[in-house]
């Protein structure tokens, strides 16, 4: 990865962490149309206590 694509990436995950973003999804294992097991899963990322 350049380093430039590097920087650019540092930059936007230090931006979603100073605003804050919620990530949802939803994962189903079934088997002949009938499910097995399902994951609900959310994640919440902020950024805590740096002031600039």
């Amino acid at each position: 990865m350049p380093e430039h694509s590097a920087a650019s990436l540092v930059d936007l995950l230090d931006r979603v962490v100073h605003r804050g973003a919620v990530v949802r999804g939803d994962v189903v294992i079934a088997l002949a149309g009938v499910e097995l097991i399902r994951l609900d899963l959310r994640l919440l990322l902020i950024g805590i206590g740096s002031s600039r």
